[in-house]
This record gives structure tokens, C-alpha cells and sequence, in this order.
């Protein structure tokens, strides 16, 4: 396995890129990982390392890059909950954009970074992310996954979950029923519109809280077992060949 990371510029300043791929020289499809609220910690770089082990060239950026360098939540109490909350909230829609573009055009220079068809999975707010990806590049992304989301379904006029509707992938949602952070009962839109689609599962795992696929303290085995079977049988419908 092959990891590295790297910082590449953007028009708002330097962001870090962090890849995890196969040996060999590829090209290997790509997934772009947009990690959860707390940062692209330890456990969120073993989860990638789990999707590259399945044939993937995965990588991540650095959603908060504009207030400091790839910050990870080091504590759980009020003052670090409070700052984390922060960035999550005051990384704007167009920043996410605008990060994203940077990076497809750094994969370019990256030869063992396939072209063409993609996929993405977020977690948490990444998983906002995965819907506003498919909203705007859904023609690339052709495959999408969104596990625990966090502030999917909202009374706003543009809440993600109105993108889902259009898309033509792959996408697979999935919430813990032990969740009280983002419940499934307050996301009942999205999970509704991702059933209609005609590539689209929405599953509600039991006992399992939010943040049950990242390693970490909340991880589910059984829930997060399931969500990876099925996010994988969705890349290789998409993405293999």
C-alpha cells in the first residue's frame, strides 16, 4: 500500500492532500473521501486504507485548511467541541467547491490517478458534501456514498437532499438508529428520495450511534460491516473496468 501526503495549491492558499492506493503503478479509480466533522484523524486514515485495499485510489483533502493545517479534534470536552463545530459551520458551500476543484486538477498530474468515472463517500458533514458533489458533478461521480450525514435534510430551498432526485448513479445512505446528533427520523426525506432512485438503498442500522463506520470510539462492527459491503458492490458497479 502506498501512502503519501502532499500540499497543493488552491486560489484561497495551500490545502493538504492525503492518498492511500495500491502498490503498482495503476491507474487506480478514484474515490474521493471527504472526512467528518472531527478532522481526517487516525481512524479516518484506517478507513481509507480500507477502501484502498479494495483497489482504490482514495484520497482526502483538508476541508479546514483555511484556519489551520489539517486540524483533528484532540478532546471531547466544551471548548474543543465548541471550536470543531465552528469549522464545520464556517466552511462555506463555495469553499467545499472551490477545494474540490483544486484537487481534480492536482489527480491529473498524478499518474497513477485514473480519469473518468469516479465515486465519493463522506462522513458526517463529508457526507454533505457527497450530495452537493453529485448535485453539481454528478455526470463524474458516479458513485456516492453518504454514512452518518450530518445537515443533509434541512427546510432550506437548497438542502442537499434535494439533489438526490436527479442523480443517475449510485448512491447508498446510511444513518445508525442510536443516533440522536443527526437522527434518521429528522432525515426521512433524504432516506425516501434515495429509495426511489433506481441505484439508490437507504438502510438504518440498530445500535448504532453516530459516527459507527470512522475507527473510533463510536465504531459499529456489525453496521459498519455492512455499510462497506455495500459501498464497495456500488464502486465496483460503477467504477471497475
Amino acid at each position: 500500500m502506498v501512502t503519501r501526503t502532499e500540499t497543493i495549491p488552491t486560489p484561497s492558499g495551500p490545502m493538504g492532500v492525503h492518498v492511500v492506493r495500491p502498490d503498482g503503478d495503476g491507474p487506480f479509480p478514484v474515490i474521493v473521501f471527504f472526512h467528518h466533522g472531527p478532522g481526517l484523524d487516525n481512524g479516518s486514515k484506517r478507513t481509507m486504507a480500507r477502501i484502498a485495499e479494495w483497489g482504490y485510489y482514495v484520497v482526502s483533502h483538508d476541508r479546514y485548511h483555511r484556519a489551520e493545517p489539517w486540524y483533528t479534534m484532540q478532546r471531547r470536552d466544551d471548548a474543543e467541541i465548541q471550536k470543531m463545530m465552528g469549522l464545520v459551520l464556517g466552511t462555506t458551500e463555495d469553499q467545499v467547491a472551490e477545494d474540490l476543484t483544486a484537487l481534480l486538477e492536482w489527480l491529473k498530474t498524478d499518474p497513477a490517478a485514473r480519469g473518468g468515472a469516479m465515486g465519493c463517500i463522506g462522513f458526517c458533514i463529508g457526507a454533505r458534501s457527497v450530495l452537493r458533489t453529485i448535485r453539481d458533478r454528478g455526470d463524474q461521480f458516479r458513485a456516492a456514498v453518504a454514512l452518518h450525514p450530518s445537515f443533509c435534510t434541512t427546510d432550506q430551498p437548497d438542502s442537499p437532499h434535494l439533489a438526490v432526485p436527479s442523480y443517475t448513479g449510485s448512491l447508498y445512505v446510511a444513518f445508525g438508529a442510536a443516533d440522536q446528533m443527526q437522527p434518521a427520523s429528522a432525515n426521512m426525506p433524504l432516506i425516501e428520495a434515495t429509495n426511489a432512485l433506481e441505484k439508490g438503498e437507504a438502510e438504518i442500522h440498530e445500535g448504532a450511534d453516530h459516527g459507527f463506520s470512522v475507527y473510533g470510539p463510536a465504531y459499529h462492527e456489525a453496521a459498519a460491516t455492512r455499510s462497506f459491503e455495500r459501498a464497495r458492490a456500488i464502486f465496483e458497479r460503477e467504477l471497475a473496468g
